[in-house]
């Protein structure tokens, strides 16, 4: 009867039509949202600023690395003082960003008294603007040498075979998640490598019964999962962070690579997981992140189910292309 139903509705003039457009109408969403949550768009939000600080201070940074460096960085310096003004011309509260902001200024000082730079422009521009500099906590920053010897036993492990050992779980031992074990898996993820220094990406755990339940309705593909132990983490990335059109797609593959590290991590600690993708419309996306309170310039990248691994857990072979398929020379 249904194969019936849809044989007449494509015989419908104008259906295929009427189908596509709404597909484009989620694509145009995603332009507009872009559009609306960018680093640049209209609106002024502490969190854009901070990110306009961490990509500044990170172009800085590749100033100090440089082998015979030459003086440098003029026009991030300029940009790095105009976000500590608008920062504390909205009042905003000192944070992270804020503090390495200064600290990266206080370095470059020390940076071109060291190399005997101070009669440049640059050199007096931020001699200047920190005499007057506001209250700040120190954070490292600009660039250090990193000696072979300092990392090369700790990399002496079997990573193929630890990689293989992961599979993706959908059944979980009864036992909660500890704390200590969550903030160690985040605390892994937070060194994935991120576009300039900006880390966009956040980790939601859903602890709340009310919430597991709206991750539930959401959520595609649970039907094969054994959710009696499940538990969720939603990995979103803030548009915010991106500051030009070339980055519209930078979250996704932040938030990868973030996930990534986070599952290996949760792996490392004995615990399962599998990744959820999160296709739904664009306005199924804005009500979860309203449900669960999740800032509306986020976009969210991916669910993940998790829990301590079962004595035993029953998944598909999910056997992996031969590398003849996959590698290229060009």
């Amino acid at each position: 009867m249904k194969t019936k139903i849809k044989n007449v509705i494509k015989k419908i003039p104008g259906v295929f039509y009427i189908r596509d457009k709404i597909k484009f109408l989620d694509f145009n969403s995603d332009k507009v949202f872009f559009l609306k949550n960018y680093m640049y768009s209209n609106v002024i939000t502490k969190e854009k600023i901070e990110y306009e600080m961490i990509l500044e201070i990170h172009k800085l940074e590749k100033g100090f690395a440089v082998v015979n460096p030459r003086p440098f960085g003029i026009d991030k310096v300029k940009k790095i003082i105009n976000c500590i003004r608008k920062y504390e011309n909205n009042n905003f509260k000192s944070g992270f960003a804020y503090n390495l902001a200064y600290s990266s200024l206080e370095e470059y000082k020390k940076f071109y008294e060291e190399k005997e730079w101070t009669e440049t422009e640059q050199y007096k521009l931020v001699s200047d603007f920190m005499n007057n500099a506001k209250e700040y906590i120190y954070i490292p920053v600009g660039a250090y040498d990193l000696n072979k010897s300092d990392f090369i036993e700790d990399s002496k492990i079997d990573f193929d075979k630890f990689l293989s050992s992961r599979k993706s779980i959908r059944n979980f031992a009864d036992k909660k998640l500890e704390a200590e074990d969550i903030t160690k898996a985040v605390n892994t993820a937070i060194k994935s490598p991120s576009a300039c220094n900006r880390q966009m990406c956040k980790v939601y755990y859903i602890d709340n019964v009310d919430n597991k339940k709206v991750v539930e309705k959401y959520a595609q593909g649970l039907g094969l999962f054994d959710l009696t132990n499940a538990n969720y983490f939603v990995i979103t990335f803030d548009v915010a962070a991106n500051y030009f059109v070339g980055e519209r797609n930078q979250g996704w593959f932040n938030a990868g690579l973030f996930s990534m590290n986070f599952v290996n991590a949760l792996h490392s600690l004995g615990i399962g997981s599998c990744f959820i993708q999160f296709g739904n419309s664009f306005k199924e996306e804005e009500e979860f992140k309203k449900l669960l309170n999740i800032p509306s310039s986020e976009r969210v990248a991916v669910i993940i189910t998790a829990g301590y691994y079962d004595e035993v857990s029953r998944i598909p072979y999910s056997t992996r292309k031969d590398i003849s398929e996959i590698y290229r020379v060009r």
